[in-house]
This record gives structure tokens, C-alpha cells and sequence, in this order.
């Protein structure tokens, strides 16, 4: 028999919190629109990422979500300087845990353990440092169990049959589906549930499973109700800013708003709620562990590197959808290695300044107006994908400046100018995370010296070759310039210097 589930979305208006407004607008999806981002206090703003649930290894979906998040947090503390209170939940305790503890024939603690220190190896090869707090389910099973008792005692949850407490969407105040529109649905007639929409609070104990004695019984929590009672118990009845991937605006967030609003006695517990895209494999086939399809972070970093894959998730809008594929990190590689070329270019330029068309003053124009466009991509709601665009004109502008000799001898070298722009190139750029002067291993740093020998070898040559007007020593120079170019390194005389590039 089914019984059919039909809930008519009411009428629900996200409401504008009291306080400190920033020059930034964000999406919410509960106005469904962008709207302002006002600050409950200024001194502060609350923030509550999702975290895993720790049984098994992360897959690069995680990684962008992660890194997103990471990258926002870094627009707001450097360029709007936001002091952010970040805290975290580990789920680890779960159904799937359990399931995997029982086929390796191991304790769920360490299952548990082993994954959560695996997660954090992650995120440190992702350069995205640790939230201030992180919370796990098992360590704050009282402050859970006494959040679901006052549901109960409220009556805006009950007891089924089977010792499983549910919440009750029928009791609830608010508007069930203000986060996203819920259609119609079916499900099997269930004699434990008043109603399809109900969800678990507390699952009955069964079997073997681990196991917490609680007033109403021994069992362990459901999925949606640790974050509301961990991110409660910290952060309060009223949170800036509540994140994670898309895929948890329902059934988790929906769950977390309404029992958290039924709790408090708000009409809105979580004032943005921000969600990252998908990240999708080539032909759009989502990246999910149930479909067996998943890349690991520690597979991925085995053939890409970290800044890599941040400037492919810079490329890209936090809240739309990425294609994961050899194309997309050829593309961000290649766009960071002209990011770092433009910056050894610049440093050659100013160690050995020569005749050209750069104008200090119309460098700071170009600097100007890039400067602004990147202020208000900023500001559209965390537009990195824009600052990039302007990023890379500015820089391509700069270039052919470089580039190009001076039409006359009166000319200035534009030093300041220049020097000007790469401090902000470079400024920019890391405070999105990404350090173009870093060298990320011992192996590229031999690389890098056994090539500067080179080039100085290739130089004391053309030196020779100048004194003794010889074509041959000219020939054997620039022979050793191509071959390098076809191994991918570029080698530009500049006057009596030579830089080169990857």
C-alpha cells in the first residue's frame, strides 16, 4: 500500500539579520536570491562546515568542496577581514561505518580513527588548514541525547515502536522545504512513522551495533540531528554561516533547520547557507562512493599537484558544477605556470631594467582597473572565476609592455609600476591560498638549479660570442635555447641577462 507524501511549499521570507553589513552579497537559497551579507556581530562571524563521516578514504569531490569553502573563508578573513569562528563535526559513528567495521572484521573506533587522521592528511596536502574547533558525534553523545529529549518533551517528536525517536514535520511550526522546493513523493505505508517526511532523531538499538543508554532507550543518534546539537551547543541559537556540499541542502540541512528552529524557538536558525557544486566526472556522471567511481585526494595528488587542483577550483564559480578531467587540470596548470612566469618575467625586468614601453603611469591605470573588477567580483558573491579573467589581462597587458622595446630613448623603465602590479598579483593570488613562490619538493628544486646552470653556462657563451663577433658560438646559443624549448623551458635574452620560464 502506498501512502502518498504531498507538501505544498508555503509562502517562507528569508529574514535579514540585525548587524554589520558587508559590501557582499551572496545566493541564498532560502530568499533564492542573492542578498546581503549582514553579520550579527562585528567582531565575528559563526561558521559551521559539514564534515565527513570518517569510513573511508576522501575522493576528490570532497577535496572541492573543501577547498571552496577553504578559499571563501580566505576571501573574507584577507580581503574583507572577517574574523571567521569556524567549527567542524566528525561523524563517526553510522550506519555505513558500521557496515565496513563488520567486513574488516574491526572495531568501529578505529575504523573510525584511522579514516579521521586520513581526512586531516588530506586537507593538509590540500593546503586547508584545520577549522578552530572540531567536534565528534561519539565525544558528545550527552549533549545530543539532551537535544532530542526537549524535542520530545515539546512534542515536536515521538517515540515509534521500535525505539526510534522521530521528528514530527506535521508539529513543526516553520515551513518544512524553505531551503529547497520539495515536491511530491511516495513511499510505502510505514508503521513506525506518522509520515513519509518524518526523519530519525535517534535510531533504536539493534543487535550488535554500538550503543548509548539514553532516557528513551538504548540506541545511537541519527545523521541530522549531531550537527544540530553540536553547532547549537557552540555556536548558538543563531549561526552566520552554515556550509557544505549540495548535495546536503536536503534531506541534511533541511532536517538541521527545522529541528534546530524547533529547539531554539526561532524562525531561522542559519542566516546563509552556502553550497558548493558537484564535481562531476567527464560526460557529467556524478563523483559519489555508492557509485564505485570515486578518485581519491591521495590518487589525484600523485599526478597533480595542490595549486593545481585550487586554480582549477578558482576557474570555476564555488556554486556551480566541475568536470574533473585531464583537460580541466591542463587548463589550471597551465594558467598557474603563466601566473609564475609572469612573476619571474617581472623579477627579471626589475634585477636588470632595460629600455622599453613601460609606463609607470599607464601600468597603474591598467593596475587600477583590474584592481577594482577584482573588488567586485569579490563582492557578487565570491566571483573568483572573474578575478581570474581580469587577473590574466593584467598580466598579459604587462607582457607585452615587457616585451616590447621603447619607440624612444625618453621613456621611463616603470619600475614602480611594475612593481606595483606584481605585489598585487601576488597578494591576490595568495589570499586565495595559492604561493607562487613556492617550491613544492626537493626534486623541483634540482631542477631548478641544474637549469640556472645552464642558462648561466648558455650566458658566459653569448658573452664570448659578443667579444669575438663569432656566428658559431651565436648558432651553438640559440641551438641550446630551442631544444630547451622543446622540453618545455623558454629561455629570453634580456640585454647582457637570461631568464627562463616552464
Amino acid at each position: 500500500m502506498l501512502r502518498i507524501f504531498k507538501n505544498v511549499r508555503h509562502k517562507h521570507t528569508w529574514i535579514k539579520p540585525e548587524g554589520y553589513e558587508l559590501p557582499i552579497s551572496v545566493y541564498n537559497c532560502t530568499a533564492k536570491r542573492k542578498v546581503p551579507l549582514v553579520l550579527r556581530n562585528k567582531e565575528l562571524m559563526t561558521w559551521y562546515t559539514c564534515g565527513p563521516t570518517v569510513y573511508d578514504s576522501s575522493h576528490i569531490g570532497h577535496a572541492s568542496c573543501y577547498v571552496k569553502l577553504d578559499i571563501i573563508q580566505r576571501i573574507l578573513r584577507e580581503q574583507f577581514k572577517v574574523n571567521i569562528v569556524s567549527v567542524m563535526n566528525i561523524t563517526d559513528i553510522d550506519d555505513k561505518l558500521i557496515r565496513r567495521a563488520e567486513d574488516e572484521k574491526s572495531s568501529v573506533q578505529e575504523l573510525a580513527k584511522f579514516y579521521e587522521r586520513d581526512f586531516w592528511e588530506d586537507l593538509q596536502s590540500l593546503n586547508v588548514p584545520k577549522p578552530d574547533r572540531v567536534v565528534r558525534v561519539t565525544d558528545n553523545m550527552p549533549v545530543i541525547i539532551d537535544f532530542i529529549q526537549s524535542l520530545l518533551e515539546n512534542k515536536q517528536a515521538y517515540q515509534s515502536v521500535d525505539g526510534s525517536v522521530y521528528f514530527d514535520t506535521g508539529c513543526y511550526k516553520g515551513v518544512y522545504g524553505k531551503l529547497q522546493n520539495i515536491g511530491e513523493s511516495e513511499s510505502e505505508k510505514s508503521n513506525v512513522k506518522r509520515s513519509p517526511a518524518d526523519f530519525a532523531l535517534w535510531k533504536g538499538s539493534k543487535g550488535n551495533e554500538p550503543k548509548w543508554e539514553s532516557n528513551f532507550g538504548p540506541g545511537r543518534p541519527g545523521w541530522h540531528i549531531e550537527c544540530s546539537a553540536l553547532a547549537g551547543t557552540i555556536l548558538g541559537s543563531n549561526i552566520d554561516v552554515h556550509a557544505g556540499g549540495i548535495d546536503l541542502r536536503f534531506p541534511h540541512h533541511e532536517n538541521e533547520e527545522a529541528q534546530s528552529c524547533s529547539y531554539f524557538s526561532v524562525d531561522q536558525w542559519v542566516n546563509y547557507w552556502l553550497h558548493t557544486g558537484h564535481l562531476h566526472l567527464k560526460d557529467s556522471v556524478k563523483m559519489s562512493k555508492s557509485l564505485k567511481n570515486t578518485l581519491s585526494i591521495k590518487d589525484m595528488l600523485k599526478t597533480c599537484k595542490a595549486d593545481t587542483f585550487r586554480m582549477a577550483c578558482l576557474m570555476s564559480h564555488y556554486s556551480k558544477n566541475m568536470e574533473y578531467s585531464e583537460e580541466m587540470l591542463r587548463t589550471a596548470n597551465n594558467y598557474l605556470l603563466t601566473c609564475k612566469n609572469f612573476m619571474d618575467n617581472c623579477a627579471a625586468y626589475l634585477d636588470n631594467p632595460i629600455q622599453t614601453n613601460l609606463n609607470s603611469d599607464l601600468l597603474m591605470t591598467h593596475l587600477g582597473k583590474t584592481n577594482q573588477e577584482v573588488e567586485d567580483a569579490l563582492k557578487d558573491d565570491f566571483d573568483t572565476a572573474s578575478c581570474v579573467k581580469s587577473i590574466n589581462n593584467l598580466m598579459s597587458s604587462t607582457n607585452k609592455m615587457i616585451h616590447t622595446a621603447a619607440s624612444d630613448s625618453s621613456g621611463n623603465d616603470g619600475s614602480i609600476g611594475l612593481m606595483a602590479i606584481t605585489n598585487f598579483v601576488g597578494k591576490t593570488l595568495n589570499s586565495f591560498g595559492l604561493n607562487l613562490n613556492k617550491v613544492n619538493s626537493e626534486s623541483d628544486k634540482d631542477f631548478d638549479r641544474i637549469v640556472d646552470l645552464l642558462v648561466q653556462f648558455r650566458g658566459e657563451l653569448r658573452q664570448i660570442g659578443a667579444s669575438s663577433k663569432s656566428k658559431e658560438v651565436f648558432g651553438l646559443c640559440d641551438g641550446i635555447r630551442d631544444e630547451m624549448l622543446k622540453m618545455g623551458i623558454e629561455m629570453k635574452d634580456r640585454g647582457k641577462s637570461t631568464t627562463w620560464s616552464r
